[in-house]
């Protein structure tokens, strides 16, 4: 059987799959070690997915890698240094995945591979005119135009708008800029709770890691603190993304990213603190949870493989 394989790599966990027909026959998810090279990761994953190809007889039509930054998807470059993966605008992905398997190659940014994702398998069909956002280590997002993915003349179109500014006394981001949608309500925003007067007194100085799970979870319990960087984050977000509704006047915007397994809450909420905000009257704006939480970008860099776009 010949099957794709979808890479979608993070900063915190990386995405394994191989696809036939659009179905994700095996999955895996794996520590990302983006502190080290991107060269060492993919020869681990690549021996992942060469276990599986032995056990299951399966052979690769094609691979695709969704990448956490700046890429050139015609030309098969990233662009941008990333945070972590500090040997990745070195690397020529096309002929490592050659050299590992032979057959089609694609290279996208992670959102816009996880938009395509939505698009065809989940909460994006029936769409053409979408703004895709993730939640998570950072947030993320992607643009389509009437079917078609929004790139610009430097890659960039619709990519950057979790470093679009909304707090002009915020924090420096890890991008440089100051306030922006991510240093204000990512994980990264996490890892300064610790610094508050209210810590030592709140249930998140007793659980494991404060994350946005822990934060929801002692939020609803009545933590002060949870409770406030609940709603600081949600106004951030929602803030975020009516910055991108007025750009770009999309039909839907799909939120992704692992926060939304609280989508019960999160959606809501959201479309309490938009509504009023986005100068819409005829169309109203959908806002919907992604539906393919775990494999969007895999089923995405799969569609790019049997497409044109």
């Amino acid at each position: 059987m010949n099957v794709t394989v979808g890479i979608d790599m993070g900063g915190t966990r990386v995405k394994i799959g191989l696809i036939h027909n659009g179905e994700v026959l095996f999955g895996k998810v794996i520590p990302s070690k983006a502190d080290g090279s991107l060269s060492s990761q993919l020869n681990t994953i690549a021996d992942e997915v060469n276990l599986v190809l032995e056990e299951k007889q399966y052979t690769i039509d094609g691979v695709g890698i969704a990448f956490p930054g700046i890429v050139n998807a015609s030309e098969k470059k990233i662009l941008s240094k990333y945070v972590k993966y500090p040997d990745a605008t070195s690397m020529n992905l096309a002929d490592w995945a050659k050299e590992k398997w032979g057959g089609a190659f694609v290279l996208e940014n992670d959102v816009r591979a996880a938009l395509l994702g939505e698009w065809q398998f989940g909460a994006g069909h029936g769409a053409n005119d979408l703004v895709m956002i993730t939640l998570g280590t950072g947030v993320g997002s992607a643009v389509m135009f009437d079917g078609k993915l929004l790139r610009g003349v430097n890659h960039i179109a619709g990519n950057l708008g979790g470093h679009m500014t909304i707090n002009l006394n915020g924090d420096r981001c890890n991008c440089g800029h100051i306030g922006c949608v991510e240093s204000e309500s990512s994980t990264w925003m996490l890892k300064k709770v610790q610094e508050s007067d209210k810590f030592a007194s709140s249930a998140l100085s007793k659980v494991p890691k404060v994350d946005f799970a822990s934060v929801f979870a002692c939020a609803k319990e009545g933590d002060d603190l949870a409770l406030e960087i609940r709603e600081h984050s949600l106004n951030t977000w929602a803030l975020g993304i009516i910055n991108m509704v007025l750009a770009y006047d999309p039909e839907r915007i799909v939120i992704g990213g692992g926060i939304m397994h609280s989508k019960q809450f999160i959606i809501p909420r959201l479309i309490e603190l938009i509504k009023n905000n986005v100068w819409i009257k005829d169309n109203p704006l959908e806002i919907k949870s992604a539906e393919q939480l775990e494999y969007a970008g895999i089923l995405g860099l799969y569609h790019l493989l049997n497409s044109n776009l």
